[in-house]
């Protein structure tokens, strides 16, 4: 069946045709014009399975996930911070950070779905699906990310779906800076990318905290792509200490221990699960004092 739509909420009206416990992909045959739009998305002809770059609604729940309200519990205090400019009665500039606390309901996070669709022979295929009612979240992720990307979408069951089944390996989300004379424009590209779409009051705040970890000394940077698009992981291989910072305020910076090939293999959901990381700091008016010893505490452990 062909789905022409923005957005569907109901993914039961378009599976008649199908069976419980039925196999199928969401595929979407391409026309030329599809494949910029595609690459927008991190999609191309020839890479393996991606989870599409987080853009707008149906992306990014699926690279994210999202927070759920519970307004049934009592609120929790929370602060938030942001950068401020300010001119004096003289006419003078001041700039800084500020730190605003307020009341808010509690919440927990909506783990991602991480879908990674994949180019064949000119089709984009979702993942293999199953037609279950416990599957009917993924099949609605994955019809409003086809529908998201390209504005339609069909339901391709076994007998249209081709002989050989797409390939399944996923590509590893990281791009790998290894020391050299383009690393350092590398990064400071990347960070304008994350900080541009922004708000204002966030933009120095984010741009100030991945500086103070380049300022660090990393022996090297890996950039994140697709569903850890906005990541930046700073590499202390002598320290066998890697830290993932987000491109999100009021969040938090995630530390790892052991090698860069076990943590590259993390998914968005291991890393947000607050299970596998070595430490958690808060993005908080003490997040640069913690960071700061974290590296410095670890380098007296090697000395």
């Amino acid at each position: 069946m062909d789905i022409t739509r923005k957005r569907i909420i109901n993914p039961q009206r378009y599976l008649y045709a199908l069976h419980p416990g039925d196999k199928f992909y969401i595929a979407v045959p391409l026309a030329e014009e599809d494949y910029p739009r595609l690459q927008f998305y991190g999609l191309l002809p020839d890479s393996p399975a991606r989870i599409p770059i987080p853009r707008r609604a149906a992306t990014t729940l699926n690279a994210n996930g999202k927070w759920k309200v519970l307004r049934d519990l009592p609120k929790e205090k929370r602060s938030f911070e942001h950068d401020y400019h300010i001119v004096d009665w003289h006419g003078n500039d001041h700039y800084g950070t500020c730190w605003q606390s307020r009341w808010c309901y509690q919440r927990e996070l909506v783990p991602p779905t991480e879908l990674a669709f994949i180019i064949e022979n000119g089709v984009l295929y979702s993942p293999l699906l199953l037609n279950t009612d416990s599957s009917f979240t993924i099949i609605k992720a994955a019809m409003n990310i086809a529908l998201e990307m390209l504005g339609r979408c069909e339901v391709w069951t076994a007998e249209r779906a081709p002989a050989v089944p797409p390939v399944k390996q996923t590509e590893v989300p990281w791009e790998i800076l290894r020391p050299g004379t383009s690393l350092q424009n590398d990064w400071e590209a990347y960070i304008d990318k994350i900080v541009e779409r922004k708000p204002k009051g966030q933009q120095t705040v984010i741009r100030q905290r991945h500086e103070h970890l380049w300022h660090m000394a990393p022996d090297f940077c890996v950039l994140g792509s697709q569903n850890f698009w906005g990541y930046v992981v700073y590499g202390f291989t002598a320290l066998n200490l890697y830290i993932f910072e987000c491109n999100e305020v009021n969040n938090a910076t995630y530390v790892f221990n052991g090698d860069w090939k076990s943590a590259s293999q993390l998914t968005k959901t291991e890393v947000l699960s607050g299970h596998v990381q070595e430490a958690r700091i808060y993005h908080t008016e003490k997040w640069y004092e913690r960071t700061g010893k974290l590296i410095s505490r670890a380098g007296k452990w090697v000395a």
